[in-house]
């Protein structure tokens, strides 16, 4: 499945005097575009000066690409019916702004370029301007690009898509940035094919099979009967018979599921046990041992999970729980892995149904969580990318529209494609997830084995982050189509998400996102501006390798520190970059701090919210603080 979709390029000539057009379809394939012969099979027609009649498929988009001399039959029938005409050639090359402040961002990746252009547009409705020659100031100058809307055009033909016109010289310019301009007038044009799925609608026959049903009902019924350490505190025999029933509904399901036969079987023992012993506080290690995902790392294959656990960021009550999951290994994501970013505990999955626990905003399934009798060595980590995608989907949406940023045709196309955005979160996670294990570190990098200051806890999760941004910018040197989309998840999940989600005691997840944010604005490659947010996009990756380096510069030095200088260090990373607190003992520094007591007291001494929201987050939490918090058990 190509990731954005399929192209077909129709009356492009070819040539060494057109060298844009050989190199267009070139990069349409890097990022993700799949070439197809017939323009019936495309979800979007790039229509050159040349192309005869062209019948495009249903819901299908259109590119027209005009040079002035005159509109070919394709292109006329197109053009007939989206109100648009060419007034014309241009001479020369020309500053290219923005027609207006909505719609999408055409300019994205290439700042104000100056570009030839071959024809200017009359336009009216349906059409709007989107790009024009940059004019004297107070007067607009000609459109050199326009667009329709889905839905829009005038009755008749077979067009029903998205249409752009571009009057951009693509085919004969050697200039790179016309093609990003193209690029993106194609990615915003091209069909959403992706269509989104409930749980229960994606695995029927599991969800709705009766063992299922009855294993859901019977293990919430028994939550009701437990205590927070997993115990049953309730009736004991009522206790005693929905374990029974879950040792027979666990047993019906299992041929289902023939690849955990080892699991399922320690896990009837395991529940047996617990019911023969008095139903106490239930130990589960044989059947967490014997799980192990991992080794099945398969698209599409899928586990019957139950484990009496508490849920990260959900329930934490350690009462039993049932999940039927989903592994996501799309092959681009196994050929990383196999290659220079192994990570052999990385397991990827969605969820197909749930009990209460999950009902949350959980979106981890960890061995640690799982009542036991001892630790093992953990051998997997699972992490639900459909609840990850979904809610990025949901609140970026939302926060994108309150701060009325205009967005790249393919960050918009991340938000619109579930599959799509599951898949971006999934290498996201893969390079993340290996990072915490990588690099000069100067301390155990699992640090929820240690007590330190929550600022602390924000920089290893932001290095992660940005490791995997810095990662992506080299992957997409090298044609792998997601690595954009990684960069765009990152910023916008950390920025928007993160910085406004949860409370403020020592919001280490929250405190990255600020911390992100405030490095960019102040470099000026992000700019709140008359209430509305904009990005220089070219801008962003150095930006953010900086701060990237940063940390990893902090790290590096602090191998030679005691720890109390490096979380000296830490914090003046951080404060040289958002404010403290005014009340705060660490914001003046050694004379008033106890440097000379328990690192204990150091830690205490940090306020619960030590670096608060600004004025611009605290605004944006308040715009979409209802939407953050309906996405508490979403799924994809």
């Amino acid at each position: 499945m190509a990731l954005f979709g399929t192209v077909h390029l129709a009356g492009l000539p070819q040539g060494p005097a057109l060298p844009g057009a050989a190199a267009l379809a070139a990069e349409l394939t890097t990022c993700g575009f799949a070439l197809v012969s017939d323009p019936e099979d495309a979800d979007v027609v790039v229509i050159g000066p040349e192309a005869g009649e062209v019948v495009l498929g249903g819901g299908a988009g259109a590119v027209v690409l005009l040079d002035g001399a005159g509109v070919g039959p394709g292109a006329a029938a197109i053009l007939a019916r989206t109100g648009v005409r060419s007034a014309g050639p241009v001479a020369g090359s020309h500053s290219i702004v923005p027609a207006g402040l909505e719609g999408p961002d055409l300019l994205a990746w290439a700042g104000v370029p100056r570009l030839t252009v071959r024809a200017v547009l009359d336009v009216e409705l349906p059409a709007v301007p989107a790009l024009r020659i940059d004019g004297p100031p107070g007067a607009p100058g000609p459109v050199a690009a326009a667009l329709v809307e889905r839905g829009l055009l005038e009755r008749g033909g077979d067009v029903d898509g998205r249409v752009a016109v571009l009057g951009i010289d693509v085919l004969a310019s050697s200039e790179p940035l016309a093609r990003v301009v193209a690029r993106n007038a194609i990615v915003w044009a091209a069909r959403v094919t992706a269509v989104a799925t409930s749980t229960a609608e994606r695995a029927p026959e599991l969800t709705s099979n009766p063992a299922w049903v009855g294993l859901k009902a019977a293990v919430s019924e028994l939550q009701d009967l437990q205590g927070s350490d997993g115990a049953v505190t309730g009736d004991p025999d009522r206790a005693a018979a929905l374990v029974d029933d879950v040792v027979a509904y666990v047993a019906t399901l299992a041929p289902l599921f023939p690849h955990d036969d080892e699991y399922l079987r320690a896990l009837g023992k395991d529940l047996q046990r617990w019911r023969e012993q008095g139903l106490g506080v239930p130990d589960f290690y044989d059947s967490l041992v014997a799980f192990r995902p991992e080794l099945h790392r398969t698209d599409g294959l899928r586990h019957l999970v139950v484990f009496p656990m508490y849920t990260q960021n959900g329930r934490q009550d350690r009462k039993l729980e049932a999940v039927l999951v989903e592994v996501i290994w799309p092959q681009f994501v196994a050929d990383l892995e196999s290659g220079a970013y192994s990570n052999t505990l990385f397991v990827p999955i969605r969820f197909l149904d749930f009990t209460a626990g999950y009902d949350t905003n959980s979106a981890v399934l960890f061995p640690e969580t799982v009542a036991m009798r001892e630790v093992p060595t953990f051998t997997w980590g699972a992490i639900f990318a459909d609840r990850e995608a979904a809610r990025f989907r949901t609140v970026v949406r939302a926060a994108a529209t309150t701060v009325r940023l205009p967005l790249p045709p393919d960050a918009e196309r991340l938000l619109a494609d579930q599959h799509l955005a599951e898949h971006t979160f999934v290498m996201w996670d893969l390079i993340h997830d290996r990072t915490h294990m990588r690099g000069d570190l100067p301390f155990d990098p699992f640090m929820i084995k240690q007590r330190m200051p929550f600022f602390l806890y924000a920089l290893e999760e932001l290095r992660c982050d940005l490791t995997a941004f810095r990662e992506s910018v080299e992957l997409e040197k090298q044609g792998v189509a997601h690595a954009r989309l990684v960069q765009y998840a990152v910023i916008f999940d950390r920025v928007f998400r993160f910085a406004v989600t949860g409370s403020r005691v020592r919001n280490y997840d929250g405190l990255g996102g600020q911390l992100l944010f405030a490095w960019l604005h102040q470099r000026g490659v992000v700019h709140w501006t008359d209430n509305r947010l904009s990005v220089d996009w070219p801008d962003v990756p150095a930006a953010v390798l900086a701060l990237g380096a940063q940390i990893e510069e902090l790290y590096w030095r602090s191998i030679d520190r005691p720890k109390i200088a490096h979380w000296l260090a830490a914090y003046e990373l951080v404060s040289a970059t958002l404010a403290p607190h005014p009340a705060s003992r660490w914001a003046k520094g050694v004379d008033v701090l106890p440097v000379s007591g328990p690192l204990k007291e150091m830690t205490d001494a940090v306020l619960p919210d030590e670096f608060p929201l600004s004025m611009f987050h605290e605004a944006l939490a308040r715009k979409i603080s209802g939407v953050v918090e309906a996405t508490s058990g979403i799924t994809g």
